[in-house]
């Protein structure tokens, strides 16, 4: 497991601004590779919350499949091992240290990503409750807990003007938007509606704020730098996870606002798909990982969406979209232990 952790990938620049002078030049390094070394765990969870998503995606066509939930739990029992892997060795590098958690939340181009922590967590609790429902609320309460702390953090960093325009991008979505949504989902299945109701408020009011705030700088400042494009696709998180916490809190019916969230998924999938071109990478690196989330988040809506419509051939057109959403994933993990495979080569 510990194998998949590449940390050449996840290089960073040290901190920017005026502050104390800085250490000896080998206490300076040692600092930033260790930073390197807890930004590579952090990147890395996008592979944990791909892997749950997708097992959001299989539980939600339990209700066409029954056995698919069998498959479900093994995806989040994957999911949760990645999970715990990469907090352990993001903590064992610095990251229980307020002082260092601090500086990776100010990062430009990384703090956002602290945000998989909770996401995970929020999905593993929401998902497991079945079997222990007072324990799932508990450690839900403590995910959601970081994630309005991470998510707080971060607005308050952005809002003094830390955060140029020209660094913007739609990842920034993920704490601020995405996890209050995930927040409202699990909510729901956990049996807390007031919570429920509360976390949607928030996602929503900031993925329209800051959505808008995203894309505004997109159109005006230019295209991404190559490495940050494949951020692009994180646009279908906020309707998908939106939806998904809409329909959750609503017994699985879809109304006209869960047609609205559907019919928001469908414009902008159709808006990624034209980006692909854009998206395109020289070479394969583990940052790929951040098309994981949103391709199965987008499905598990989607395959809601066949299910309460009783479309004709749902149940095939629900395993066509499960087939096509666990392929993608399985060629992305493929993909990541030959990477991992020809890094290890001598030479």
């Amino acid at each position: 497991m510990t194998d998949m952790v590449d940390t050449t990938e996840h290089t960073s620049a040290g901190p920017h601004g005026n502050g104390p002078a800085r250490p000896a030049n080998g206490i300076a390094s040692d600092d930033n590779g260790r930073h390197a070394a807890r930004a590579a765990r952090i990147g890395l969870l996008s592979v944990s919350l791909g892997t749950a998503g997708l097992g959001g995606a299989w539980q939600a066509a339990a209700t066409t499949f029954a056995p698919a939930l069998r498959v479900s739990d093994a995806l989040f029992a994957v999911s949760g091992l990645i999970w715990l892997v990469l907090l352990a060795q993001y903590l064992r590098h610095g990251g229980s240290r307020w002082r260092n958690v601090r500086h990776d939340l100010r990062h430009p181009g990384q703090g956002f990503a602290l945000g998989y922590v909770p996401i995970v967590g929020m999905l593993i609790a929401g998902h497991f409750s079945r079997f222990e429902l007072t324990g799932a609320r508990w450690a839900y309460a403590v995910s959601l807990t970081v994630a309005a702390l991470i998510a707080a953090r971060l607005l308050a960093h952005w809002l003094t003007g830390a955060l140029s325009s020209a660094t913007l991008h739609p990842g920034y979505l993920l704490p601020v938007s995405s996890a209050p949504f995930v927040a409202s989902a699990m909510a729901s299945t956990l049996g807390l509606p007031g919570v429920a109701d509360a976390a949607f408020a928030v996602g929503l009011l900031y993925w329209l704020a800051f959505g808008t705030v995203i894309l505004g700088s997109l159109v005006a400042n230019g295209p991404l730098p190559g490495p940050a494009r494949p951020a692009l696709t994180v646009l279908t998180i906020p309707p998908a996870t939106g939806g998904i916490a809409w329909t959750a809190a609503h017994q699985g019916v879809f109304d006209a606002v869960g047609y609205g969230f559907a019919g928001t998924l469908l414009f902008t999938v159709l808006l990624v798909a034209f980006l692909l071109p854009e998206l395109n990478q020289p070479s394969f690196h583990p940052g790929l990982w951040v098309f994981s989330f949103p391709i199965a988040a987008s499905t598990n809506f989607a395959i809601r969406w066949v299910h309460a419509s009783a479309l004709p051939g749902g149940p095939a057109l629900t395993g066509i979209l499960l087939a096509g959403a666990t392929i993608a994933l399985v060629l992305l993990a493929a993909a990541t232990l030959h990477h991992r495979a020809r890094r290890a080569l001598p030479g």
